[in-house]
């Protein structure tokens, strides 16, 4: 009886052991998944054993790709830092959710607020009535997190303006780690409201804040002694506490890792320092293709590297760069693992991807704050094996701002009426490429400059094969970047491609108006639409669409002399300014030239609509 008693005992416990683990399976496997997104800062996409290069050690990404689909053409919306992640968590371009400046507000020497053009962030963050990424998962039921660097305005708020003592959470419930604190493996040096480029370290003095600190462009590399000391290791270890605690509680969550490297300062430990020799590294074919210091005025002085003639100096910088993307990659290993570990992975969404570029010697140049490729495209792997292909490729022209729409889409959730970018997920499910889409980058620099000229604004826009760039007064880029893949033959000046400059110059300006400059007012009496002129400009060009999209409209009329015309079609109009040339330059060769004197103002109008009532 004994033996049938302790056999009944067994089998109650066995039942019960099976029903709690049957219960733990139900909240780990649940119908929505999970999402993990992981962002370093300024990787660039040739620094990805995954995206053809020979010198990156990365398995972890590689290994990512391979389970999921690597995007060759996605475009970070700014070539910076802050605005593009703005643009990331709301789905839409800095310029519209708010965002457009780098700096984040501050408090200078005498306590006194600056919000260096952050505007309406110093009370929402964003724009009044845009919905962030963490608030909708957030929204949804999800338990939500941001660890590690967002680097958006309103995190900061909290230490720099005392009516605003909580800060902005972003939309996470749990945002820890998430400004630079101590650690010499994070660019900046605490949390408190300094200046951006005051809280800069001089490399190998990183322990402590120092007053003489000064911007090292030559990103002279400095090791770290431990793991640990590093931000991303600290970053990780919070990221794994976190998934370890929702593999217990069952609860659906969206991580949202913000790892800091390869960003400079190039700190890293010896271990990975050890893994790259610099005399196996060569300069990129551009590095001395005489862009020297005055013939690019849209690029900050610092970022014009003398260390391109100066190959040995270069390649030990080179090899400190792939050596942080290696350890940022071993970051990217332990957060999947972890995910394996406590049987997540199945119904995880994993996304990696970067904020914008670096030129590591391309063209001359260190850093970013451009819209050459380096710059602007980046890389962008997304795994989810229970619905998505793996280990396959898609050339869809795509930006940052489609995180938002495809995450949703994923869900099945609807998307908020604010965001302009656009769900992917038809183009990964089939392996099909988008056509006829435009995708945009824009860069305000900060309100204060980067010295002298340098703070003009800039905008490219990538569709098909060509990418146009328009910088404030100065000549246009325009390239064939299938082509012309280092970017060394701008088109603009060809007469073939005249007519397709105009044509791509108002696409990317009818939609963006930079607070400081006044687009054309147009108005109409009957089928008159009428204009006023302004100083500098010499003539004007019309288009039209018969819908209000700009990305249709077509060049109707060209040297439009005066100030009316006379319209013929029902539909839409805008008036494009052709700017006049106050001085004529010695050189209009095959690189873009400052033209001191090349005034005008945004010249794009405001679209009018013609109906049938005329």
């Amino acid at each position: 009886m004994k033996y049938f008693f302790y056999q009944k005992i067994v089998v109650i416990i066995l039942i019960i052991i099976g029903a709690t683990i049957s219960s733990n399976a139900q909240k780990i496997d649940n119908k929505n998944p999970n999402v993990v997104f992981i962002i370093s800062d300024q990787h660039k996409k040739k620094a990805s054993g995954c995206y053809g290069s020979d010198m990156a050690i990365t398995p972890n990404i590689d290994k990512l790709a391979a389970t999921g689909i690597k995007l060759n053409n996605c475009y970070a919306a700014a070539p910076v830092c802050a605005p593009s992640r703005a643009a990331l968590t709301t789905g839409m371009y800095p310029e519209a959710c708010g965002a457009p400046f780098h700096k984040a507000p501050v408090l200078n020497k005498k306590g006194k607020m600056k919000d260096y053009g952050s505007g309406e962030l110093r009370k929402t963050s964003y724009r009044e009535g845009i919905v962030t990424l963490g608030e909708i998962f957030r929204n949804n039921g999800y338990m939500t997190a941001g660890i590690g660097k967002m680097h958006v305005h309103g995190e900061l708020q909290k230490n720099v303006d005392p009516s605003f003592p909580k800060g902005n959470d972003m939309g996470f419930d749990e945002a820890s780690v998430r400004y630079y604190t101590n650690f010499p493996g994070g660019h900046y040096e605490d949390e408190v409201g300094r200046d951006t480029y005051e809280r800069y370290r001089v490399f190998g003095a990183y322990s402590s804040y120092r007053k003489d600190l000064k911007w090292n462009s030559d990103y002279k590399p400095s090791l770290v002694k431990n793991d640990e000391d590093n931000f991303d290791m600290v970053v990780t270890q919070k990221s794994i506490k976190f998934i370890k605690e929702r593999s217990k509680d069952g609860k659906n969550f969206f991580l949202h890792v913000g790892l800091e490297k390869p960003h400079p300062a190039l700190t890293t430990t010896q271990k990975y320092l050890d893994m790259f020799d610099p005399k196996y590294f060569e300069l990129p074919e551009t590095s001395d293709d005489s862009h020297k210091k005055g013939k690019y005025p849209w690029v900050p002085n610092w970022s014009n590297s003398s260390l391109s003639q100066q190959p040995q100096k270069a390649k030990n910088v080179m090899a400190a760069y792939h050596a942080s993307v290696s350890e940022m990659d071993a970051m990217v290993g332990r957060i999947v693992q972890s995910l394996k570990e406590n049987n997540l992975y199945e119904n995880t969404i994993i996304i990696y991807t970067t904020d914008h570029g670096e030129h590591l010697f391309e063209h001359g140049f260190t850093g970013k704050h451009n819209m050459y490729e380096a710059a602007v495209n980046i890389p962008f792997i997304i795994s989810y094996p229970k619905l998505l292909p793996a280990n396959k490729s898609n050339n869809s022209l795509v930006s940052l701002i489609d995180v938002m729409p495809t995450l949703c889409d994923l869900m099945g959730w609807e998307v908020p009426e604010t965001a302009q970018g656009r769900s992917i997920v038809k183009y990964l499910k089939s392996g099909t490429v988008s056509t006829n889409r435009s995708v945009f980058s824009e860069f305000r620099g900060s309100i204060n400059g980067f010295r002298d000229i340098k703070n003009l604004p800039s905008r490219m826009m990538r569709l098909g094969d060509y990418k146009l760039v328009y910088t404030h007064g100065v000549i246009n880029q325009l390239y064939n970047v299938t082509e012309d893949p280092n970017e060394m033959n701008n088109l603009v000046l060809d007469k073939n491609y005249q007519e397709m400059q105009r044509d791509l110059c108002f696409q990317t300006l009818a939609e963006w108006r930079p607070q400081e400059y006044n687009a054309l007012k147009i108005t109409r009496n009957s089928d008159i639409i009428s204009w006023d002129s302004f100083e500098g400009v010499k003539n004007y060009v019309l288009y039209f669409a018969e819908t209000n999209t700009p990305i249709e409209a077509k060049l109707i009329a060209t040297e439009i002399e005066g100030t009316s015309y006379k319209v013929t079609k029902n539909g839409y109009y805008w008036v494009m300014a052709i700017p006049q040339l106050t001085r004529t330059t010695k050189r209009l060769g095959d690189i873009p030239v400052y033209m001191a004197d090349y005034t005008m103002k945004l010249p794009v109008s405001d679209v009018i609509n013609i109906n049938k009532e005329i």
